[in-house]
């Protein structure tokens, strides 16, 4: 653990937490309660992927954007799933979007030691391939327990219930939902959200490993001339 306050993440892992107590504190000055069960659950997640740092063979930016995912969920506290900041885009869209990419970048990384140098072989696809399920599983977790939340509890927000920005826009939408209870359109549509964010983290590290693995064979080539040289100056002549 000591080796993780060196690098920083010790000190990311007391801002997370500070930062889901306050958003706590300001739901009950605003009077929207709803989301300090989900803050007290990143918190734990946060601990966890601390303490399990080193395990995932984690980096700083990973874990900052596991915790970023979570945090833009809380900031449900202030309407933003009944009435988006962004006028074009719905909260619940960005929160699923940034909410499952890290998820994929966190699979990616764990399996990376597999990746080939090459970029198109069948052993990439099938780590694409797991890593793209993983991190589904992860997403059809959240829907499941938004189902078990419904059934439970009935609408309403946080503690993944049903309530604003799971709907239609528009009277007829918002009847439709009302005659179906919980939305299979909306589970629809965050599931389509879950897979571009999904897709869109396994890109950003096909591309980073692909640039890495590449210039680590640049390396190894610089080395392997480097001794075949050395080698030459004590006579020998056979090439690698």
């Amino acid at each position: 653990m000591a080796d993780l306050m060196k690098k920083g993440i010790g000190f990311l892992a007391i801002i997370s937490i500070l930062i889901f107590i306050l958003l706590i504190k300001i739901g009950y000055v605003v009077g929207v309660t709803a989301y300090t069960q989900e803050c007290v659950i990143f918190i734990v997640l946060t601990l966890f992927y601390y303490f399990t740092y080193e395990k995932w063979n984690m980096t700083p930016i990973i874990f900052t954007l596991l915790i970023f995912g979570h945090i833009l969920h809380c900031l449900g506290i202030f309407g933003f799933y009944n009435i988006s900041p962004f006028s074009f885009i719905s909260w619940e869209r960005i929160t699923h979007f940034f909410g499952m990419m890290p998820f994929a970048m966190l699979f990616f990384n764990y399996f990376k030691y597999k990746w080939d140098v090459k970029l198109f072989t069948l052993k990439n696809l099938t780590m694409v391939m797991i890593v793209f399920f993983a991190a589904s599983g992860v997403g059809q977790l959240v829907e499941a327990s938004e189902f078990w939340g419904f059934n439970i509890y009935g609408k309403g927000e946080g503690f993944l219930r049903f309530g604003h920005g799971d709907g239609i826009m528009g009277p007829e939408g918002q009847e439709i939902l009302d005659a179906n209870g919980a939305g299979w359109i909306n589970t629809g549509w965050d599931l389509t959200t879950n897979m571009v964010g999904i897709v869109f983290g396994i890109f950003i590290m096909v591309i980073i490993q692909w640039g890495l693995k590449k210039k680590k064979k640049e390396i190894d080539l610089y080395e392997l001339e480097k001794i075949y040289l050395q080698d030459n100056n004590k006579g020998y002549s056979e090439r690698f």
